[in-house]
């Protein structure tokens, strides 16, 4: 069990770089929880990008009323 959670621990830190490496990895439920890591991480950018974009439309709204 260490060894898979060592694996794991691996694999995750991996995960977290900026630039993440492929990483092999054979336990199925290990590849299945670097799926949804993956995924989640995905998701929390793709949030995050919309998120600044709506920021930003409010600054130019507000920047536009403040003229006004």
């Amino acid at each position: 069990m260490k060894e898979i959670a060592d694996k794991l621990s691996r694999a995750i830190d991996d995960l977290l770089l900026t630039d993440p490496r492929k990483t092999l990895v054979v336990e199925p439920e290990v590849q299945e929880l670097l799926h949804v890591a993956r995924l989640r991480r995905k998701a929390g950018r793709m949030f995050a990008a919309a998120a600044s974009r709506r920021e930003e439309t409010w600054r130019g709204l507000d920047a536009t009323l403040e003229v006004r």
